[in-house]
């Protein structure tokens, strides 16, 4: 098993909150600007992180279609 950066039970408001970061600054700075900053490794995570919400929206919502809710 890989190290996860987040416990378990936080795992969703703690990656919410990383993105709500990472969007706020994509919309300070303008998204050009924003990547333009980046580092090559940021850039590189900034490729597997747009795939990584691709698979999370499709994930999410074959969840949500299966009908779990709190």
């Amino acid at each position: 098993m890989r190290d996860y950066p987040n416990m378990s039970y936080c795992m969703v408001e703690n990656t919410s909150l990383a993105m709500e970061q990472i969007i706020d600054a994509m919309s300070q700075e303008g998204s050009g600007e924003f990547y333009a900053k980046l580092s090559r490794s940021e850039k590189k995570a900034f490729a597997r992180l747009l795939d990584f919400v691709e698979t999370f929206r499709e994930e999410a919502e074959q969840v949500l279609n299966e009908g779990y809710d709190d």
